[in-house]
């Protein structure tokens, strides 16, 4: 049996690792907007670099907030921007 603290350590890091590959979406704000047509965006988990985004969202600014998603496999995609 292992002891408690050694048992709440691998759950804590068990849940961790589910939660980063569960797909999910979130809401950012557009810190940079790229030549190449992509933009880094700044999320509560952190900072995120050069992602797409949806040809819909064809005016990204700086400082916008938008919906992003990400996917099982860590892929990012911005839909769009909040009225």
């Amino acid at each position: 049996m292992l002891p408690k603290y050694l048992a709440d350590a691998v759950q804590r890091a068990a849940r961790r690792a589910v939660e980063q590959r569960a797909p999910a979406w979130f809401l950012a704000s557009v810190t940079a907007v790229n030549a190449n047509g992509t933009v880094d965006i700044s999320t509560a988990r952190g900072p995120v670099t050069q992602v797409r985004r949806l040809k819909a969202y064809s005016s990204p600014a700086v400082n916008d907030v938008v919906k992003v998603s990400r996917n099982a496999d860590g892929n990012w995609i911005v839909d769009g921007a909040l009225a």
